[in-house]
């Protein structure tokens, strides 16, 4: 396995060596200020590591901090601020080989003190995600171990830029965070809230030098203003182009859209532990209500890939080819929910149980999905009529749908995502009953997460994460519906932008500007 790894690394190096020097090339020649805007959704709330980077401000983060492991615009794992790393005892304990002669922003070094710092006991990762690691320990200056209460393919969990190596002068002497202090190829500036960051070129960089001398991310919350701002030229970039505005754009001249199959879905979650989706027929019945094609071509002007059920984008690592996924088919679905007991026995089109009309709700989040998943939530409840099911749709703010979940006083929610970073199949968790977004309880399914997680063997780890994906489509803990498309819209001036499957990285390496 670390043979491959290293191979893998020494393959992708060289590409992204021939990729920029053509750029690089480009820019000397390029005339003119080299400010780049881009347009995004959502501010940074917060720089520390006791917090989650949600949202838009992952794409910022991107530029200040670094992760030890990295993956290239296709997913393969390459060296990040580590350049190699190990497991001497089958995934129980890594050590990981640092880079010497990188300095954080204020000019300290980068070493292996910072990396323990960085996954202390107060990280959002060791709250939420690596709860196994026991210790971080920095062997030398340049050597770090972490020793786990149980194997796991660690090297995968740390490419995520939400739990980033940052330098310990971002805190004061009382330990009050100050400033973003990072390793990155742009350094924090200044911020203004809800309206913009702006980050500078770090002259010091380890890597390849940026060729961009500053970067400003204005807060534009409403899609359609960004695609406005976009347009006007306000900003030279925009990401997360609504779906609907992608052809017209297309053929506007000068505008380039980049467009690629991204580690997220779209799905709905089933609230398994009361009725009616605490039935598996039921849950069977809304995968054969749903025509996911209709999704992808009529409400997604065709950007995207129906998925069917299927748990995991294509471009996942262990996304099974073979995957046996619903088709379509109401005579199904309808018998399904007589089959659970559920009726339309007065003729009105609602079918009952016990005297109880068959009505559920579908919460939708206000945030940065909502151009997408509106309109998706309108044909779901269509289709789900059409069956009997009467859906009632309710679009709320994150705090609200995260007290309704907690109280477990919801039906089904549409979401996209969750744990879906790089092509690890670490969203399996988010129907685990141990997890805390899980809503579903099944020993076997429990069992068969526990064992994936915990071998480093690739063909193992084939086998059981093919079974999980056979196992979601048979029981449907969630309905898996659409597999993003990644969509970014650069301007006439931009040059040199690769788009990547990884959602939360923007690489804005060998991006130049060319102003006329």
């Amino acid at each position: 396995m670390i043979i491959s790894m290293l191979l893998v690394v020494i393959g992708a190096s060289a590409c992204i060596d021939e990729e920029t020097e053509g750029t690089a090339e480009g820019a000397e020649s390029g005339e003119g200020s080299q400010d780049l805007v881009v347009g995004v959704g959502t501010d940074v709330s917060s720089w520390y590591l006791d917090m989650f980077a949600a949202g838009d401000a992952r794409f910022v983060w991107a530029q200040v901090y670094e992760t030890l492991v990295r993956l290239d615009s296709d997913l393969n794992v390459i060296p990040g601020l580590s350049e190699s790393w190990e497991s001497p005892d089958g995934g129980k304990t890594w050590i990981f080989h640092l880079r010497e002669n990188v300095t954080f922003h204020d000019g300290t070094p980068f070493n292996a003190d910072s990396v323990v710092f960085s996954y202390s006991n107060q990280s959002y990762v060791r709250q939420a995600v690596l709860r196994p690691v026991q210790s971080v320990e920095a062997l030398d200056d340049h050597t770090v171990q972490f020793v786990l209460a149980k194997p796991m393919p660690l090297p995968f969990y740390l490419t995520h830029i939400a739990w980033p190596v940052m330098g310990p002068g971002c805190l004061d002497a009382e330990g009050n965070f100050v400033k973003p202090v990072g390793t990155g190829p742009f350094k924090f500036e200044s911020q203004a809230e809800d309206q913009e960051i702006v980050l500078t070129k770090n002259e010091a960089y380890w890597g390849e030098k940026p060729l961009l001398d500053k970067v400003t991310f204005k807060v534009i919350p409403e899609a359609a203003t960004r695609v406005i701002a976009f347009e006007t030229g306000e900003v030279d970039m925009i990401i997360k182009v609504p779906e609907y505005d992608v052809e017209r754009l297309e053929a506007e001249e000068g505008i380039r859209i980049h467009r690629k199959l991204t580690t997220f879905t779209d799905f709905l979650q089933f609230n398994c532990d009361k009725s009616p989706f605490d039935d598996t027929s039921v849950r069977q019945s809304v995968a054969y209500a749903i025509d996911t094609e209709t999704l992808v071509n009529e409400v997604l002007e065709g950007i995207g890939e129906p998925a069917g059920g299927r748990p995991y984008s294509p471009v996942m690592m262990y996304s099974d080819p073979e995957l046996e996924t619903y088709s379509p088919d109401l005579d199904k679905a309808k018998a399904l929910l007589e089959e659970a007991g559920w009726i339309d026995s007065d003729g009105d089109g609602i079918a009952e149980k016990d005297g109880e009309p068959l009505h559920v709700t579908l919460i939708v989040s206000k945030g940065v999905w909502a151009s997408r998943h509106n309109p998706m939530a309108q044909v779901v409840q269509g289709a789900l009529r059409e069956v009997g099911m009467d859906v009632e749709i309710r679009v709320l703010d994150d705090g609200a749908i995260s007290k309704l979940e907690s109280a477990g006083d919801f039906d089904m929610i549409l979401r996209s995502g969750y744990f879906v970073w790089g092509p690890y199949p670490r969203h399996f968790f988010v129907h685990h009953s141990g997890g805390p977004y899980s809503h579903y309880n099944n020993e076997t399914y429990d069992r068969l997460v526990d064992e994936a997680d915990m071998t480093l063997d690739p063909q193992e780890q084939e086998e059981l994460y093919h079974s999980l994906q056979a196992f979601v489509i048979e029981e449907v803990p969630a309905f898996y519906l659409v597999h993003e498309e990644k969509v970014v819209a650069t301007g006439p001036a931009v040059n040199g932008y690769v788009i990547s499957s990884e959602d939360p990285w923007l690489n804005l390496s060998g991006v130049y500007l060319e102003r006329t």
